[in-house]
Parts: C-alpha cells; sequence; structure tokens
C-alpha cells in the first residue's frame, strides 16, 4: 500500500460532498433556525441526514496479504449513541448483514447514559459474522458508568457474542489475524503496550520455533481514538479502525465541524482513509450523535472492508441503506 495518502478518496461532487467540504459549529437546536439558509429547510435536512444511513464499501489490497484473508469482509459500526439514535435496530442489522461479514467489530460510544444499558440487546443481539464480533469501548461508555455497572455491561456485551478487547490483543488462526484491541484513548484507558503483549510474546516464541505460515499474520488494530496512532505506528498495524469524530457531524460552510476531539482533527483529519506514519487508518463517521441529537451533510455510516492481495490502490463506493 501506498506509505503517504494526503487526501481523501473522492467521487463526482454532488451537493452534498460540496457542503461536506467545510464545517458548523451549532451548540442548540434553535440556533439551525437562525441561520441566514432557512430555519425549518435546514432543521429538515438535519433531520433527513440524521437517518440516511449509509454503507461505505471499500477493497483494500496488500502485498502480503495471508491467502485465508483473500476477499475476507471486515465490517465495522462505531458511535451508535443509543440515548438519542433515531435509526431503528432492524435498519442497522439489515444494512449489516446485506454484506455478509466475515468478521464484526466496533469501535465505542455505544451507549451515552446509564438508561441505555436497557437499549443495547435489540441493535447488537442479532448481529453475527463466522469468525466472530469484537469490541472497543470510548468515552461515553466510561462516563456514565459506575464500576460496578461497567462490569454489568460487559457481560452483557459478552453474553450478545461481542469479545471485549481492552488493551488486550487476541490470535484467529483459521484467518491468520490478531486483533488489537486498545482501550479508550479519549478517557486515557489506552495502553497500547499492553495491548500488543500477546502479539510480541507470539512474535517471541515464533523466532525460536519452526515458522507455521510464510506469511506474517495480519494486524487488525481497534480504537475508539486516533489519539493512540504514535504508539500504534510504533509497533505496526496493518490496518487501524477508529470513531468518535462523527465525521464532524455538523458541517456548514464556512465554519468548523462540531465534533472532532481528536488531535488529528484538529488538523482537518477526522473521517474517511488515510495513511499516517505508515499505518492504513480508518475513521468511521459513526452512527449516533453527540451534543445535539442531529447531522447535517455527515450522514451516519456502516463501514466493509473486503481484502485483496495485490498493490492496488483502494477502492470503495457508497451505498444509501433502504
Amino acid at each position: 500500500m501506498p506509505d503517504k495518502l494526503t487526501t481523501l478518496f473522492t467521487k463526482e461532487i454532488s451537493r452534498r460532498e460540496f457542503f461536506r467540504g467545510a464545517g458548523g459549529f451549532i451548540v442548540n437546536h434553535w440556533l439551525l433556525s437562525l441561520l441566514p439558509v432557512g430555519g425549518a429547510g435546514v432543521l429538515g435536512w438535519a433531520e433527513h441526514d440524521t437517518r440516511e444511513l449509509q454503507s461505505e464499501i471499500w477493497d483494500l489490497f496488500y502485498p502480503k496479504l495471508p491467502k485465508v484473508l483473500e476477499g475476507k469482509t471486515v465490517c465495522q459500526l462505531s458511535d451508535l449513541h443509543l440515548e438519542t439514535l433515531k435509526i431503528s435496530p432492524q435498519r442497522i442489522i439489515e444494512t449489516t448483514m446485506a454484506q455478509k461479514p466475515d468478521l464484526l467489530v466496533l469501535t465505542g460510544d455505544i451507549i451515552s447514559t446509564r438508561t441505555d444499558l436497557d437499549k443495547v440487546n435489540p441493535y447488537l443481539e442479532k448481529l453475527s459474522a463466522p469468525y466472530g464480533k469484537y469490541v472497543v469501548l470510548g468515552n461515553n461508555d466510561y462516563s456514565h458508568l459506575s464500576h460496578t455497572l461497567l462490569k454489568r455491561f460487559l457481560k452483557q456485551l459478552q453474553g450478545l457474542g461481542w469479545i471485549p478487547l481492552l488493551n488486550e490483543s487476541s490470535f484467529i488462526p483459521s484467518l491468520n489475524l490478531w486483533i488489537i484491541g486498545i482501550d479508550d484513548p479519549a478517557t486515557a484507558h489506552d495502553n497500547v503496550d499492553l495491548a500488543y503483549q500477546n502479539l510480541l510474546t507470539a512474535q517471541t516464541s515464533a523466532h525460536t520455533s519452526p515458522p507455521t505460515s510464510p506469511t506474517p499474520p495480519f494486524r487488525l488494530a481497534l480504537a475508539h481514538s486516533t489519539d493512540c496512532l504514535d504508539d500504534v505506528a510504533f509497533y505496526g498495524a496493518d490496518l487501524l479502525l477508529t470513531g468518535h469524530t462523527h465525521g464532524g457531524q455538523i458541517r456548514i460552510p464556512g465554519l468548523p465541524p462540531l465534533v472532532t476531539n481528536t488531535y488529528l482533527g484538529k488538523k482537518g483529519i477526522y473521517e474517511g482513509y488515510h495513511v499516517i506514519q505508515g499505518i492504513p487508518l480508518y475513521i468511521s463517521r459513526g452512527i449516533g450523535e453527540s451534543i445535539i441529537p442531529l447531522r447535517f451533510n455527515v450522514p451516519p455510516e456502516i463501514t466493509f472492508f473486503t481484502l485483496h492481495q495485490g498493490n492496488a490502490s483502494p477502492k470503495y463506493q457508497t451505498k444509501d441503506a433502504k
């Protein structure tokens, strides 16, 4: 894959893509109605964008991809924020399962309040993938839970078949794949050294034993925020999946985006695919919202990455979910 990618992949520019080029900072709903572009119309457009779930479908190419991963699809969900989510469980399930993912990952901010624990099951229990479901936590997952309720939340996720990886890595032998789960950087729960410990121990053992595979394992890293990137780059990853920024959430021409909340976000990198410090990185726009329960020109997404052997540049297409 290329060492450096300085621009996002783009398609033919539509009205929506034009507006995505800038951002907006809006504190309350009523401020929308004060904008000169027109109150009720803007609110209606924002309501539409909040529900306009899209499938972002990527094909990624790696010269040294393990053969068992050829054609395998990883599905990423992020930032559900169940307190205010306006997209139904059924729609998320149907959109996800329509692509028949081989592996499911969820990159944090599932809940926004402690009462959201009662909303988790309908959204997550019917999602399935033959090679498993893995989850890391985000800042909102921590912010409103006591240690006792956090334990309940983790047991709830495990009961639904999701495997939490909190600064821990897990190997899937049948895929020759390591999943490195980094705990939430936004609340300083990240410990990348610890997250890579199992992988590093396995590498050390492999150096003293005959190799079981001529191809190195694929390293898929998960984190809620990109603020762990420096440490991930130190250890290396073939793909780092993150969220947290909501793609800006609300973006009005001439104004900064409502949400970025990351070091890279402040530098204008808050959604999509990039290669930074040698790490292929994807920042999901997520599904839900925070601060205010609206999106504007930043539709929610579920993302699918199909892995291929080769040297081609990444390719993608966007599909509106039904």
